[in-house]
């Protein structure tokens, strides 16, 4: 994990502990997975999704701060 990483990994679990509604803090704690470099199949069960509807989950749209 590089620098730049570190600092997204901070600014999502920030996102993380803000989050109002569950739908968006498990979208967050996705994309905090995705980060890391989790796979999908191991993404997945975390969610209680399938790996197909993980799929569905836009992860590079809400990295907007790169």
């Amino acid at each position: 994990m590089n620098m730049g990483n570190t600092s997204k990994l901070e600014e999502v679990k920030q996102a993380m502990k803000k989050a109002k509604d569950r739908r968006m803090f498990e979208r967050y704690q996705a994309l905090y997975l995705h980060l890391q470099g989790t796979p999908a199949e191991a993404i997945a069960p975390v969610l209680d999704r399938s790996v197909k509807t993980y799929s569905n989950i836009p992860t590079k749209k809400y990295v907007f701060w790169t």
